[in-house]
């Protein structure tokens, strides 16, 4: 993650210059990981979709670098709380 006002000015930089996106500071997304479960685990990780699966939600700059990821949220989470 940027630590400085300058390295968040570059990234927003980037996202002008290379999308046309203005005060863009990431791009975020999120993406379903099937697992296998964990003996005993019960429906924690059971979502939906009839499957297992944790959740990685990552931030990327302007050229597809990742700013910062968290892996592990279960499916019974919301979109806000995974957030």
């Amino acid at each position: 993650v940027p630590r400085t006002e300058a390295e968040w000015k570059e990234i927003q930089k980037g996202f002008y210059e290379q999308w046309n996106f203005p005060h863009c500071l990431g791009a975020l997304d999120g993406k379903h990981i099937n697992i296998r479960p964990c003996p005993n685990s019960g429906s924690w990780y059971y979502n939906y979709k009839h499957r297992f699966s944790i959740v990685l939600l990552a931030v990327v700059d302007a050229d597809d670098k990742f700013l910062y990821v968290d892996i592990g949220c279960n499916e019974r989470a919301s979109d806000g709380g995974v957030f």
